[in-house]
């Protein structure tokens, strides 16, 4: 009975939609007839706003700015406004209606952004916090720096990240005791009189149902004119990137109409910006290009727009408890909290014999996550290692050796989490055959596809049961047999500092709201009404300067690069070794003595701008 009136309901508001749609069909067209008129006789060129057109202006207030750090010459701080959530919105916790970025310059550089020679303004990828950046943002400016330009990072912080539990790391961080964070989450420890009220779970977080795409592009956008409120500035100095999902993202910003008047452009998103970059990703709202013929534009958007407006109708109601990845593995809320808390351990305590696991409860999601990174062959994972094999709670790390077991390129079992951070050290290994072994995506053709599993480097796993093991860093490999210094570009020690942040912004978004997703998928399927209606545009994006960054380990270039060409006049580069997380957590300097490939190609191509 429930769901016939959640499909009821739907199609009522199916049908409402669907008049106000053609009533606006009609309007628009008769508005975009006359502006596409004008264009054509040469008296507004397009892409450029009419001169009785008024500016955009920002509807943030109250930025505040947080000092965080100073490292090797550059300033990191927080930047935050206030931009309240739409007053229908579910209640949620005042910082929801806070958004921001971490902000990273010379300290020797401008105080004002508007006085940079550029602005680098990144969407992250899948999951991602604003930390996720730091490497990339800090190398970038560095670099930029080497070439004579004086140019600002800002890594955003999706609205999201306003529900991540950051009390744990706040309290070991001022200890020095990573276990003080592990107790608090896992086993009830108080922490200055206050108990984790647990994780949450889908059905504790209808805020999230008013956290899609619009409301991530348009974040972006006003604090972009908050910062910097001249049109011409703007055009002049924000370079818009984004890395992974976060360049897709990107994509959506370029093609969305902010005012959602298609007689005016100066508000577009393309025309925010000066150039743009994707990092081991794509810039576009449209790879398909359906938007290019009209049969298929007008098809899709009658299928999946309706598709659309009734999944999220279902949000709405409750009906599909799908708001977050919660339980599951490897990507679920436990699991991204894991990764956190063995960076914690390994920055505080880096060579000293682990404690997290023992902490840890039996737990089915923490489990999973652990036997499939850890898991040496499909018999190991199958039987949770009673084929003799064991499981990784049966051995002994350093914080720093766990860590990397977790993450590295020849340790993980999960491509898209993986870093070349090192090497396993201590003790004898053997290699690793779940979920494939690494030399079969040497195969031609298909070895590509394996790629998307694991990676394509050879992988290892501890076989004492009695040796501690130990970790070499990045910068410590020469001699390893299943790796190489080209290999390894990643310094797990920054690593570890960045995956342990507390206040302000935390590495990763706890509570990723999978209403983006359904809106992504969406638009670039053809929807381009309900909330889809403001994505006006069509790849605008390749209109300005493009620089794409692929890295030369991750199935990104070999999948969706092969299938989805760049535009034809990018400025296309390859990093050498990189995984697809090295694209943004590279070390500075890599182990040719070269800084990081993806900071340097950066800032040369804004060099180039400016």
């Amino acid at each position: 009975m429930a769901t016939s009136l959640i499909v009821a309901n739907a199609a009522r508001r199916l049908g409402r939609l669907a008049q106000q749609e053609r009533r606006e069909r009609r309007r628009n067209g008769w508005a975009t007839t006359v502006v596409l008129t004008v264009v054509a006789a040469g008296l507004v060129p397009p892409g450029v706003a009419a001169a009785e057109e008024s500016a955009p202006t920002s509807v943030a207030t109250d930025r505040q700015e947080q000092p965080v750090a100073t490292r090797d010459g550059i300033t990191v701080s927080h930047v935050s406004f206030r931009l309240p959530l739409p007053s229908g919105a579910p209640a949620h916790p005042d910082a929801c209606d806070r958004t921001g970025f971490l902000r990273y310059r010379p300290a020797d550089g401008p105080e004002n952004s508007r006085d940079a020679d550029a602005v680098v303004v990144q969407q992250q990828g899948l999951l991602g916090g604003a930390v996720n950046s730091d490497a990339v943002a800090a190398n970038t400016v560095r670099s930029a720096k080497t070439l004579g330009r004086s140019v600002e990072f800002w890594a955003l912080a999706r609205r999201g990240s306003c529900l991540d539990e950051r009390t744990g790391f706040d309290a070991a961080l001022q200890s020095g005791n990573y276990l003080d964070a592990v107790d608090y989450y896992f086993n009830g420890k108080p922490i200055d009189g206050r108990t984790f009220p647990g994780f949450k779970h889908s059905a504790d977080l209808p805020i999230l149902d008013s956290i899609g795409v619009e409301r991530v592009v348009r974040d972006q956008y006003e604090m972009m004119l908050h910062e910097v409120p001249d049109q011409a500035d703007r055009q002049r100095k924000y370079i818009c990137t984004g890395i992974s999902m976060g360049g897709m993202m990107t994509g959506f910003f370029a093609d969305w109409d902010f005012d959602g008047n298609p007689a005016t452009q100066a508000d577009a998103g393309y025309n925010q910006c000066a150039a743009f970059a994707a990092q081991d990703s794509m810039v576009s709202s449209d790879p398909a290009a359906i938007q290019n013929t009209p049969f298929f534009r007008d098809v899709t958007d009658a299928v999946f727009g309706p598709t659309n407006t009734v999944l999220k109708a279902g949000l709405d109601v409750g009906a599909l408890p799908l708001r977050i990845f919660g339980p599951a593995p490897i990507i679920g809320t436990k699991a991204l909290m894991l990764y956190r808390l063995a960076g914690l351990a390994a920055h505080l305590e880096p060579d000293a014999e682990s404690q997290l696991l023992a902490h840890l409860p039996r737990d089915p999601e923490i489990d999973a996550t652990l036997a499939i990174l850890f898991g040496q062959s499909w018999s190991a994972v199958a039987t949770n290692g009673n084929n003799g094999e064991g499981t990784i709670r049966d051995f002994r790390f350093t914080n720093t050796a766990l860590l990397g077991t977790l993450i590295d390129n020849n340790s993980g079992n999960f491509a898209l989490l993986q870093q070349g951070v090192g090497a396993l050290s201590g003790g004898p290994v053997q290699e690793k055959t779940f979920p494939n072994p690494g030399s079969i995506t040497q195969v031609p053709v298909f070895g590509n596809l394996l790629r998307m599993s694991a990676g394509p480097q050879q992988r290892v796993a501890p076989t004492d049961r009695t040796a501690l093991y130990t970790w070499r860093n990045y910068n410590d490999v020469v001699g390893v047999p299943w790796t190489a210094p080209n290999r390894e570009t990643s310094d797990i020690r920054e690593v570890a500092r960045q995956l342990g942040t507390g206040a302000p912004t935390a590495y990763w978004e706890s509570y990723f709201p999978l209403r983006i997703l359904l809106d992504m998928g969406a638009g670039f399927t053809g929807a381009r009404s309900g909330d889809m209606a403001n994505l006006r545009y069509r790849n605008m994006s390749r209109t300005k300067p493009n620089f794409v960054a692929y890295a030369g380990d991750s199935v990104v270039q070999y999948g969706v690069g092969a299938y989805l060409p760049t535009p034809a006049t990018a400025q296309v580069e390859t990093l050498p070794g990189y995984t697809h997380i090295d694209t943004i957590g590279a070390a500075a300097v890599q182990n040719n003595g070269k800084p990081d490939y993806s900071g340097q190609y950066l800032a040369e191509f804004i060099r180039g701008l400016t």
